[in-house]
């Protein structure tokens, strides 16, 4: 009989257990949901209960304190938080907790007695999870003390760099906040990345960005074979586009690791995008001054002609001795490194020279046939070199040579933007010679070219030609205006003037007339006459204000007044005209930039 009652008991007590586990499960399931919510009056009820049951889960138990003081049931709150320290006599976050809930009475006086509490009874192992915990419940101040506590138990002065750093950040000591992620950063170099985007968010304000700079310049004293601090030091100056600072730096630690030059060629490359053309030079000169045995020698001395290319002819301000002492530097350069692979993209640029600036079409046609026929040049430059060529050869009204080099590149690159570049090269062929017809049909293919370059010139071609061409009962203005484009693009500049002249004069008032003044602004331009320009151009503003052309006008009259006439406050008002008035603009992209950059913020 006995044995059958405990059979009878053991059955009963299986059956039961997986209900009792499967309600408990519901239970803290539920419970965690009303917490997440923030329905703490029902999360009580079940935590009690799960907390009566399991007293020594301390998951249970901070759930339930935190739900008790979100209710301000701080009597209740204050015994489960006095059982627990019974428990656990030697926790400290419980002294935190019970300073809270007289914090939360405003007993500040008594609340900061147990966070001192705290402090002084932690130990090196529960440092990391006290700070936690101050930092959740927003007392900050005691989260540095807990952090630097830990620096003194474990006798190292960077530890817990990155929880100081947050800690100092949400109080607003940026000195110490910076201090901080530097410490973590010499600690945890591969996370250079995370704190680079958390000094971004602060250094815009220019006393953080020379506070940062500070402590970088004194940590590179103090700690000179730390590499870390010079590295920073650069991204900083960069950030401020001070890349006159930022080449010092890159130097000493060239030739602190006895490095390359493959640091100083980067940060070259980034002046040269921002037309810091003088930093460089400087820093290619750098470079080449390492010898011809070094392997950034000739790259280097192909991005310094470059560069000193762009200084030259980018702005228009040059002299003709300047463009012979530049082609004489080519043409030294290819003699001694050779006509080879790696100078095409420099033979390409003599040839560039040769025919726009030297007046010597045939100099610059002999060089890209020499880039042409190179057995060793890649296909894509060869495409690029015969581009130029066509070019060259309607420059030369050879029309037949000039679309047989564009086809060729067409056909061989059917599918890359080098064909589509070939193809639209080939549409404004037949544009000039007013086959308007032809050229519209393949610009009206080109618009969904995915070079956003190429689609653009492709779509603004083909809106010209439907907008001069549609209300039009004769196709002679149109004609003109093509061969006055063609004429400007063989440099034949009086002979275009006349002919734009003759539309004015036999075709008085047609809607070509804001095109006419748009194009002979542009040839001001060229020619650097640059009052001359901008008079043009606000003519356009005052007589087509509301023609598509109007965002052309008020772009380049932007571009003279920053680049200029150094009046960078009216050049941000022209960007800025283009943003609030002309948001379908195709200069929309390009004037927010610019007017960021004049407005000093900083840009990746």
């Amino acid at each position: 009989m006995y044995r059958i009652t405990l059979l009878f008991f053991f059955i009963l007590l299986f059956n039961e257990t997986p209900l009792i586990f499967a309600q408990s499960n519901q239970d803290v399931r539920l419970a965690h949901q009303y917490y997440r919510n923030g329905e703490y009056e029902k999360a009580v009820v079940l935590y009690e209960q799960l907390y009566k049951d399991n007293p020594n889960s301390s998951g249970y138990y901070r759930n339930y304190y935190k739900s008790l003081l979100a209710m301000k049931d701080f009597e209740t709150a204050e015994k489960v938080v006095k059982k627990q320290m019974k428990k656990r006599k030697k926790d400290p976050n419980l002294y935190v907790d019970l300073g809270l809930l007289y914090k939360n009475q405003d007993q500040t006086e008594q609340a900061e007695k147990e966070f001192d509490k705290a402090l002084g009874m932690a130990e090196k192992m529960q440092i990391s999870s006290l700070g936690v915990t101050f930092s959740n419940f927003d007392e900050q101040q005691y989260a540095v003390k807990a952090y630097l506590k830990g620096r003194e138990l474990m006798g190292d002065p960077k530890m817990f760099g990155y929880e100081l750093a947050r800690a100092y950040s949400k109080i607003g000591d940026i000195p110490n906040m910076i201090s901080g992620y530097l410490d973590y950063l010499v600690v945890q170099p591969k996370q250079v990345q995370r704190i680079k985007t958390a000094l971004y968010k602060v250094i815009g304000v220019e006393e953080n960005m020379d506070e940062l700079q500070t402590q970088l310049y004194g940590r590179i004293q103090d700690d000179v074979d730390e590499v870390i601090y010079p590295e920073l030091l650069i991204w900083a100056f960069n950030q401020q586009k001070d890349f006159e600072g930022a080449l010092v730096q890159v130097k000493a630690l060239d030739r602190r690791l006895n490095e390359d030059g493959s640091r100083v060629m980067e940060l070259a490359r980034q002046a040269t995008m921002q037309e810091e053309y003088a930093v460089a030079i400087d820093a290619y000169e750098y470079v080449i001054a390492k010898g011809i045995d070094n392997n950034w020698h000739d790259p280097a001395k192909i991005e310094l002609l470059r560069c000193r290319n762009a200084k030259i002819t980018k702005k228009g301000d040059y002299t003709m001795e300047e463009i012979e002492i530049l082609k004489n530097e080519y043409i030294d350069f290819l003699e001694f490194s050779g006509k080879k692979r790696i100078n095409v993209s420099s033979m390409r640029e003599l040839a560039h020279l040769y025919t726009f600036y030297l007046d010597d079409l045939d100099s610059g046609i002999l060089m890209l046939h020499e880039v042409v026929d190179m057995p060793s040049a890649h296909k894509q430059d060869i495409a690029e070199a015969k581009l130029d060529l066509g070019d060259y050869y309607l420059m030369k009204n050879d029309i037949w040579e000039a679309t047989l080099l564009y086809s060729q590149v067409d056909k061989a690159f059917k599918d890359d933007i080098l064909g589509e570049e070939a193809r639209f090269r080939n549409a404004k062929l037949s544009y000039y010679h007013g086959d308007f017809e032809w050229s519209q049909a393949q610009l009206n293919v080109l618009k969904a070219s995915t070079s956003e370059l190429i689609s653009n010139d492709a779509l603004e071609l083909s809106v010209f030609i439907t907008d001069n061409m549609g209300l039009d009962t004769t196709a002679v203005p149109m004609e003109m205006f093509a061969r006055a484009d063609l004429l400007l693009m063989q440099n034949k500049v009086s002979k275009a003037l006349q002919t734009l002249d003759s539309i004015n004069t036999i075709y008085t008032g047609h809607m070509l007339a804001d095109d006419i003044l748009l194009t002979k602004a542009k040839i001001k331009l060229k020619a650097k006459d640059y009052e001359g320009a901008t008079k043009l151009f606000n003519q356009i503003l005052d007589d087509f204000g509301t023609d598509l052309l109007v965002d052309d006008a008020i772009f380049a009259l932007a571009e003279l007044h920053e680049n200029h006439f150094d009046d960078k406050a009216k050049a941000m008002e022209y960007y800025q005209e283009i943003l609030i008035n002309h948001p379908s603009s195709l200069y929309i992209v390009e004037a927010r930039k610019r007017f960021r950059r004049l407005r000093g913020d900083m840009l990746n």
